[in-house]
C-alpha cells in the first residue's frame, strides 16, 4: 500500500494523553436503518445516508432532500443482516461522477456495483448500474462489510464469513472464497475491475486474487485514518470477545486475523495470526462491535487522533488512541442503543447512527461546541520557519512579501515520502490585503541535483491544494486536500522568524 507523502513522519507522534471528553450528541436526522454515512469529497458539504432498505439520501443544509440520490429497493434482499450496506466515492468523484455500492441482491449474493451520477448532481442514474463482483452468501447474517477507497486509490471491502455461527464452512481460513476476507481491487478503468499486481495472493493456486487479508468473522465497519493511512477493522465476535484490528499503511497485505482459529486472540501465542490492537469482552453486557472513524477534524481538539467506535447492544461509545491503543469510555450505556454505523463529513466531523431513547436517527458527535479559531490578517510579520505541531522534522518556510504586482505568500514544505526520501512541496500566490487565509496550489519540485547551479530547470507537478489560515502571530492552520494522497488538517507553530518581522515589533499578539 502506498503511504500518502506526509504520513511517514506523522506516525512518529508520541502517544497523546486526551483530556476528559464531554461527549455530546446532536440529532441531524430522524432517519432509521442507516447502514453507512459518507461524503463525496467534492466540497459540496453533502452527507450521504445509506439505508439498509435500498436507498441513499442526501443531507444538506439541515435537512434531507426530498428525492433519494439512489433508489434500488427493487433489487435488494433485506432479510437478517442483508440489505444495502455501504457506498464509496473515489478520489476523483468530482470529475468522474462514478461511485460504488455494496448490497445483497435478490439471490442472496453480496454485490459490488458501479453507478454514475445523472445530469442532476443530487440524483444518480439507476440505469448506469454495472455489477462488478458477486459472492454467494450461505446465510443471511455476516454479510459485512464496508466499501472504502484506500490512500493508494484501490477499493477495499471487508466481507463476513457467510454467517450462521462458528463458521461452519471454514470460510475464514479458506483463501478459495472471498467470504471472511478483506478484498482489494482496482476500479480505475472505464468498466470492470482489475486485481492490483501487488495483491499478496495474486496467481497463487487455491486462492482468490482479490484477497488482501483474511481470517475475519464479520467486519462490521472499517475505516482508514485520513492522516496516517492505517486501516481500522472492527470484527464482531462470536460469544465472548469483540476486536479491533489495525493494518498499518505500510502493510503489503496477506495478514491472517485469526478467525475461526481464535475469537480475538488475547493470549501469548496466536499461531502466526495478527494479534488485535484492542479487544473487549461481553462481561458488561456488550455484544457486538460497530466500527467507527479516527477523528482528524479541526473543530473538537480533545477528540483528535481518537478512533471513535461503539457497541450495538449497549450503545457505549469509546475512543481508542490511534497510536498508543489506550482506550477510554466516552459515552456509557443508557444513552444510545442499536448503534449501526459511524461516518464522517469532509471536514472530519464524526456521525453515528442509532437510537436515542425511543427515537432513531443520525447524530453529530462533538465535545461541546466547535472551537472557533480566531484569525488575523496575513502580513509580513508571519514570515519565518514553522514546524508541524508535535513534530520537529517537518519544516515549512513562509515568506510574506510584496512586489509591483501585489502582496504574495510563498510557502515551501520539506517532508518525506514512504521510503524516507526527502520531498519538497511549494506554492505561491497573491492575496488580498486584509485576508486571513490563502489557498495555494502545491507543486512537488524535483529534478535538480544537490548544489547544481546550472541553467537546468526543476520540474514542478501539481500535487493538490492547501489552505493556510493565520490563527495568531506564529500559528497557522493548514488544511490540505491531496486527492488520493489524503486530506486533513495540520497546525503549524513558528520556530524562527525573519529579523525585524517578529510579533513584538509589529505590535501583534
Amino acid at each position: 500500500m502506498v503511504r500518502p507523502i506526509l504520513f511517514l513522519c506523522l506516525i512518529l507522534l508520541s502517544a497523546s494523553v486526551h483530556a476528559q471528553i464531554d461527549l455530546q450528541l446532536t440529532r441531524i436526522s430522524d432517519r432509521a436503518s442507516v447502514t453507512d454515512i459518507k461524503h463525496a469529497g467534492d466540497g459540496s458539504n453533502r452527507l450521504f445516508l445509506v439505508n439498509k432498505f435500498g436507498f441513499i439520501e442526501i443531507y444538506r443544509n439541515g435537512s434531507l432532500l426530498a428525492t433519494p440520490f439512489l433508489d434500488i429497493r427493487s433489487i435488494i434482499s433485506r432479510s437478517g443482516e442483508q440489505g444495502l450496506l455501504s457506498m464509496a466515492f473515489p478520489p476523483d468523484y468530482a470529475q468522474s461522477g462514478v461511485f460504488y455500492v455494496y448490497y445483497t441482491d435478490l439471490s442472496g449474493f453480496s454485490t459490488i456495483a458501479r453507478y454514475r451520477v445523472s445530469d442532476d448532481a443530487d440524483v444518480a442514474d439507476p440505469e448506469s448500474a454495472e455489477v462488478l463482483l458477486t459472492e454467494q452468501q450461505p446465510f443471511t447474517n455476516h454479510n459485512g462489510g464496508r466499501l472504502e477507497f484506500g490512500p493508494d486509490g484501490m477499493l477495499y471491502l471487508g466481507i463476513g464469513d457467510g454467517g450462521d455461527a462458528n463458521d461452519p464452512f471454514g470460510n475464514g481460513q479458506d483463501l478459495r472464497t472471498l467470504l471472511g476476507s478483506l478484498i482489494r481491487i482496482d476500479v480505475s478503468q472505464e468498466s470492470g475491475y482489475s486485481v492490483p499486481p501487488d495483491n499478496p495472493f495474486l496467481g497463487q493456486a487455491d486462492a482468490r486474487d482479490e484477497i488482501w487479508a483474511y481470517g475475519l468473522r464479520n467486519p462490521w465497519r472499517m475505516a482508514f485514518d485520513s492522516m496516517t493511512g492505517d486501516l481500522f477493522i472492527a470484527d464482531v465476535g462470536q460469544d465472548n470477545i469483540e476486536e479491533i484490528n489495525v493494518q498499518p499503511a505500510s502493510s503489503g497485505g496477506g495478514e491472517n486475523y485469526g478467525w475461526a482459529l481464535f475469537e480475538g486472540c488475547v493470549s501469548g501465542s496466536c499461531d502466526g495470526t495478527v494479534v488485535p490492537a484492542f479487544t473487549y469482552d461481553h462481561s458488561a453486557g456488550d455484544c457486538s462491535i460497530t466500527g467507527g472513524q479516527v477523528y482528524r477534524g479541526p473543530d473538537y481538539p480533545a477528540l483528535q487522533g481518537l478512533y471513535v467506535y461503539g457497541d450495538f447492544c449497549t450503545g457505549r461509545v469509546w475512543g481508542l488512541d490511534s497510536s498508543s491503543f489506550q482506550n477510554q469510555l466516552l459515552l456509557d450505556t443508557g444513552t444510545l442503543s442499536n448503534v449501526t454505523t459511524f461516518g464522517e463529513d469532509q471536514r472530519g466531523n464524526i456521525y453515528v447512527a442509532g437510537s436515542l431513547g425511543v427515537e432513531s436517527g443520525v447524530f453529530l458527535i462533538s465535545d461541546g461546541p466547535p472551537v472557533q479559531s480566531n484569525s488575523i490578517p496575513i502580513d509580513g510579520s508571519l514570515s519565518g520557519t514553522y514546524v508541524v505541531q508535535g513534530l520537529n522534522d517537518q519544516g515549512f518556510f513562509v515568506t510574506v512579501g510584496s512586489n509591483e504586482s501585489g502582496s504574495f505568500v510563498f510557502i515551501a514544505w520539506f517532508t518525506f515520502d514512504a521510503s524516507g526520501s526527502p520531498r519538497w512541496l511549494v506554492g505561491v500566490d497573491f492575496y488580498e490585503p486584509g485576508a486571513s487565509s490563502i489557498t495555494l496550489t502545491m507543486q512537488e519540485v524535483s529534478g535538480l541535483p544537490f548544489l547544481d547551479f546550472s541553467d537546468n530547470t526543476a520540474s514542478r507537478n501539481d500535487f493538490g491544494s492547501m489552505t493556510f489560515t493565520a490563527v495568531e502571530c506564529g500559528l497557522f492552520q493548514a488544511d490540505y486536500d491531496f486527492g488520493a494522497n489524503g486530506s486533513g488538517s495540520l497546525t503549524l507553530d513558528r520556530l524562527t522568524n525573519i529579523e525585524g518581522r517578529d510579533c513584538a515589533a509589529s505590535g501583534r499578539r
